[in-house]
């Protein structure tokens, strides 16, 4: 079983990251664009204001007045703190004493209905942070990347809730196309449209926006969203995938029990139901034919596209699985969870002739993720439970980052017909020793790319880019 305890110190084979500074960069990267979120985000985080804030309440108006006021502005629950504040309590002591009771009740119903459906709680930005795929999702400046499929385009999702759409230096001329709506908040996932130049889906808390993104138009100028699709339940959408040809996209929601299938074409909706917690992470095979979906508990299972929708189950000692990929190829599916720090390792290719046996799909750990330290150094860790896994489009390369160590961890990877064989490579580290990776993810292979390119979403907001070839 591969161990962290032999890795070496990456050869920088990097793009530079911020302008005047480079990194040994490579003559294959030189067309990559410069990246420091940074600066934008400083920009854009000033001090704001509502409207609301910027009258003072009138100090004769009566109880009932500031009441249905406090309904309109913030909704039930801050009429009800208003009803119980001190204020009120002093002036009107009835309508203090009815809310308190009130408010009794409703957390005693609120207890009764989370000892009985447990995943019900509040989706609290703290609750999508903790089954997210991006580190600290919350305070990081960068919340997501994606490649597009085909071209040379880059989507990068900041803190500030903005996409921004980077292409090569001679592309854009140093404008970049910037996508921003009050509609798209807390941005979760998002993947561009296979086979579709300028399709871009992005979830978010109010759900689903699908930007036409048309390099027509003049760049750096903000547009709107073509459409957007909301959760039936008005939940966030936490993680969505498409399919191989762009013709179905599978979303799920850490409140929903369903996967839900969108045909966009057509507008056809299609849920996948099972028994059970709701869906964590959502992980499409290369090939179409298996969708591998995680929970909010220990139970996972992977469905099979082409058979009716009829799935696997597994369940985890403890905790939930935290990061999946697949193998290039699709026979092989590495995930880890929670609470053990080991990467585990299934199989969706027979083994022996006639029907399916259990040995087809054991789940065998293949590396030991326990924390170790660098070069001999008494201070500096990498491993420990594992935030995100990559998988380069060679099968060449595995990437691993860790939810409390700062490091990023590479293996070498063989795949094999009916076998796959991990071993240890290297280690990536940020430019300071707080800086840590947020999101990774590999650059696709077509007809402009045929590297592994590793791309890094570091916590400080700059974009790096690694060629592992």
């Amino acid at each position: 079983m591969a161990s962290l305890s032999n890795l070496k110190q990456c050869p920088q084979f990097t793009s530079p990251t911020v302008a005047g500074h480079l990194c040994n960069s490579t003559p294959g990267l030189d067309h990559y664009p410069v990246i420091n979120l940074k600066n934008e985000l400083l920009s854009t985080t000033s001090q704001r204001f509502t409207v609301g804030q910027s009258f003072m309440p009138v100090e004769s108006e009566s109880v009932p007045k500031r009441i249905s006021r406090a309904f309109f502005d913030g909704g039930f629950w801050e009429s009800l703190a208003e009803a119980r504040s001190k204020k009120t309590r002093e002036q009107a002591p009835l309508i203090s004493t009815t809310a308190d009771r009130l408010a009794q009740l409703l957390e005693q119903y609120k207890a009764l209905q989370l000892k009985v459906f447990p995943h019900t709680q509040e989706l609290s930005a703290e609750r999508i942070a903790q089954y997210a795929e991006t580190r600290d999702w919350i305070n990081s400046a960068i919340r997501c990347t994606a490649w597009h499929c085909h071209l040379f385009k880059l989507a990068v999702a900041g803190v500030d809730d903005v996409v921004r759409i980077y292409m090569k230096r001679t592309d854009n001329n140093g404008m970049t196309p910037v996508l921003k709506s009050p509609s798209q908040t807390q941005i979760t996932c998002m993947a561009w449209r296979p086979l579709c130049a300028f399709e871009l889906v992005v979830g978010c808390r109010q759900g689903m926006c699908f930007w036409t993104i048309d390099n027509n138009l003049h760049l750096g100028r903000t547009m709107n969203p073509s459409h957007i699709i909301k959760h039936p339940s008005n939940l966030p959408i936490t993680t969505l995938q498409w399919n191989k040809d762009g013709t179905q996209l599978a979303t799920a929601s850490i409140g929903d029990r369903a996967i839900l299938i969108f045909q966009p074409d057509n507008g056809m909706m299609q849920p996948l139901r099972r028994l059970g917690p709701p869906g964590a992470l959502l992980k499409w095979s290369p090939g179409n034919e298996w969708i591998f979906a995680s929970t909010v508990d220990r139970v996972f299972r992977v469905w099979k596209c082409h058979d009716r929708w009829t799935t696997d189950r597994w369940v985890c000692n403890e905790g939930n699985v935290q990061a999946a990929c697949w193998s290039p190829c699709g026979r092989f599916l590495l995930f880890a969870s929670t609470s053990e720090p080991i990467l585990y390792r299934l199989q969706f290719v027979k083994l022996h002739l006639g029907p399916a046996k259990g040995d087809d799909k054991e789940v065998l750990p293949v590396a030991d993720l326990n924390a170790v330290t660098l070069d001999g150094s008494n201070q500096t860790l990498i491993g420990g439970t594992a935030q995100q896994l990559a998988w380069d489009p060679h099968g060449k390369y595995l990437v691993i980052t860790f939810k409390s160590t700062n490091s990023i961890a590479i293996f070498r990877t063989y795949i094999q017909k009916f076998d796959l064989q991990i071993s240890g490579g290297y280690y990536l580290s940020g430019e300071t020793a707080s800086e840590y990776p947020s999101y990774v993810c590999f650059q696709p292979l077509n007809r402009e790319n045929d590297l592994s390119v590793l791309t890094i979403g570091w916590s400080s907001g700059r974009i790096q880019f690694h060629s592992l070839d």
